[in-house]
């Protein structure tokens, strides 16, 4: 029988790209990042049941993918068990729900808080963190925050606890999957005597329309970090058309109405293949009120000039909004702008 250090090795070279078909990407617009599709996505947790002291843990799984093989790592607390001993491979099963029992290795035999780690050569993960000797000194409190109420598109009420007291902490708003990192500020607050109190910051105008959305707190060397969904309505797909073009010197495009209001975005120009991503930014627009229809022409710098096809994007400019199209590099009118 296969050690687990060699079916994980097994499992990573079995790890495979996906390349959609250019043609059916050409039309395909999307919101940036994970807010792509947060009504399909699945968001796999477990929860730890039982823990023997330096002997096992149990836990019980639920909305993982069904029948991916994951790898269980473990870790010192505060490593999210990345990087570290894997200790089994488990299948998730038909219904992605599941209780497994796993052993302690022995580089963490005595470690007063273990990390453990779920993820599958697809991408999927999922960690938490248990006890395991509390006979150890115990550790400085971690702050974590949690989740109060929210008010779609305008607020969100946290909840501290653990806070050291007397320090004075920067509250930011970010993408889901940044954990808050570089996210935008949207207030400061004291702890004062510390441990436990509510703070209700406001959502800023580049994350409304989002369903997910990051908080963290930081005042060095201490953070905390959680999420929380924000139920608003759907905003609109941005698309645009190309109208016309004058080849190796302009086109012309005319967005559809739909593009989220007021936003400022660049329009990039690149090779087929690319979706306009990195692309030369050639200008820019402001999608003014909603609803509206914006014209613009745009130059085609010299590095594309001769190209039977081009890409073109126009993505938010410090936002997640993006749309894509592409031409062909050939004098031409397609619609009346």
């Amino acid at each position: 029988m296969r050690s687990i250090v060699e079916r994980v090795k097994s499992l990573k070279a079995t790890r495979l790209k996906v390349v959609l078909p250019l043609a059916l990407l050409a039309l395909f617009v999307g919101v940036l990042g994970r807010a792509a599709a947060q009504d399909d996505e699945v968001i796999p947790t477990f929860t730890i049941e039982n823990v023997v002291v330096d002997g096992s843990v149990t836990i019980l799984a639920q909305n993982f993918p069904p029948n991916q093989e994951f790898v269980v790592t473990m870790g010192p607390g505060g490593t999210l068990g990345i990087g570290g001993t894997p200790v089994a491979i488990t299948n998730s099963g038909l219904l992605g729900a599941f209780s497994a029992t796993y052993p302690i290795p022995p580089t963490l035999v005595g470690a007063r808080q273990i990390a453990i780690r779920l993820e599958s050569p697809q991408g999927y993960f999922s960690y938490n963190w248990f006890w395991n000797n509390l006979a150890e000194p115990a550790p400085t409190p971690i702050p974590t925050i949690s989740i109060e109420s929210v008010i779609p598109d305008e607020s969100v009420t946290i909840r501290t606890h653990n806070f050291p007291a007397n320090r004075t902490f920067v509250a930011l708003l970010g993408h889901m999957g940044t954990l808050g990192i570089d996210g935008t500020p949207v207030g400061t607050f004291n702890s004062g005597l510390g441990g436990s109190m509510t703070v209700t910051l406001p959502i800023p105008v580049l994350l409304k329309g989002l369903e997910r959305i990051a908080v963290r707190t930081e005042a060095t060397p201490f953070y905390a970090y959680n999420w929380f969904d924000n139920p608003v309505a759907p905003l609109p797909t941005p698309t645009f058309g190309v109208c016309g073009v004058v080849r190796d010197e302009f086109v012309v495009i005319r967005t559809d109405g739909n593009f989220p209001a007021n936003r400022d975005f660049a329009v990039m120009l690149n090779g087929m293949g690319t979706l306009g991503m990195n692309g030369t930014v050639v200008g820019g627009f402001n999608s003014g009120p909603a609803g509206s229809v914006v014209v613009g022409s745009f130059p085609i710098p010299s590095n594309l000039r001769g190209l039977d096809q081009i890409a073109i994007r126009a993505e938010e400019v410090g936002g997640p909004f993006f749309s894509f199209n592409y031409f062909d590099n050939q004098t031409a009118v397609y619609c009346t702008p």
